[in-house]
C-alpha cells in the first residue's frame, strides 16, 4: 500500500500519548507520526464524466475528476516506560524534554495525557513547562479522563477504556499500526492480549492488566492512536468504489 507523499512544509501531524504510572506501576510515552496511506479506492463528485477503466493494451486508468480515498495510518516513532519510581515533576520535565526534539518542529503536535487520579498533577506541570518553551508552545496539550461505558466524548476528553483498547485493537487487526520491532512493542502486545475486563455486581465495567501485569504501554500507545487529525478535515463526496 502506497503512503502518500507529504509537502516538507506540511509534514504529517504527531500525536503523542503519555498514561501516568501509580505507585507500583511506570509511565509510559508514545510518540506516533499519522501518515496517509491509498486504499485503492477513489471518491469523485458532480463533475465526475470517465469511470475507471482498462483500455485495450490491459492499462488501467483512474476516473477523470476522482480523487484516492485514504485513510490514516500511525507510525510508531518512539515508545518506552519511565522508570519505575520516576516522581511526578520528574515524568512532565521527562517529557517536555523529549517535546523539545526537532521532529515535533514545524507540524501539528497533540499530547494526550491521561488525568485520571495522579495524573492531574503532571499535566498541570507539563502545560507549564510547554508554555515556558518556545519549542514547544504551538504544541495542544489535551487532558484524558478514563470512566466507565463505550464511548469517547471529544469534546470534553472523557474516555471510556472499552472504546480506547477496542479501538487500538481494532487498528492493529488492520494493519494501520506500524511499529518498530523493539521489546517495549512487544511487551504493548502482550499487554493487550492479556488485557481483563470486569464487572461489578451493580454493573460498573472495569478494565486493566491481568493481576501481576502491566498495562501501561498499552494505554499509552491507545492515546497516541486515539484521534486521527486528517479526519477532522472534512472533504465531499458523492460516491466512492
Amino acid at each position: 500500500m502506497m503512503i502518500a507523499t507529504t509537502d516538507l512544509a506540511q509534514p504529517n501531524p504527531v500525536c503523542v500519548g503519555v498514561d501516568v504510572g501509580q505507585i507500583h506501576d511506570p509511565s509510559a510515552v508514545a510518540v506516533a507520526e499519522v501518515v496517509r496511506v491509498h486504499t485503492g479506492k477513489y471518491r469523485y463528485g458532480k463533475q465526475y464524466h470517465i469511470p475507471a477503466h482498462i483500455d485495450a493494451n490491459l492499462i488501467f486508468h483512474k476516473p477523470q475528476d476522482a480523487e484516492p480515498v485514504m485513510r490514516s495510518r500511525y507510525i510508531v516513532r518512539h515508545i518506552r516506560r519511565l522508570p519505575l519510581g520516576t516522581s511526578y515533576p520528574k515524568v512532565a520535565l521527562d517529557i517536555a524534554d523529549m517535546l523539545c526534539n526537532t521532529m515535533f518542529a514545524h507540524r501539528e503536535v497533540r499530547v494526550l495525557i491521561d488525568v485520571t487520579g495522579v495524573g492531574r498533577p503532571v499535566y498541570d506541570d507539563l502545560k507549564i513547562e510547554i508554555e515556558l518553551r518556545e519549542e514547544t508552545r504551538h504544541i495542544q496539550l489535551k487532558p484524558i479522563t478514563f470512566s466507565h461505558g463505550e464511548k469517547y466524548n471529544h469534546s470534553t476528553g472523557v474516555l471510556a477504556k472499552a472504546f480506547l483498547v477496542s479501538r487500538l485493537q481494532s487498528l492493529l487487526q488492520g494493519e494501520c499500526v506500524d511499529g518498530p520491532d523493539i521489546p517495549e512493542m512487544k511487551a504493548t502486545v502482550e499487554e493487550l492480549r492479556v488485557y481483563e475486563i470486569k464487572v461489578s455486581d451493580d454493573g460498573k465495567d472495569t478494565y486493566g492488566a491481568t493481576i501481576g501485569k502491566h498495562d501501561d504501554l498499552a494505554t499509552a500507545l491507545g492515546l497516541a492512536c486515539l484521534e486521527d487529525p486528517y479526519s477532522e478535515r472534512v472533504s465531499d463526496s458523492v460516491r466512492v468504489y
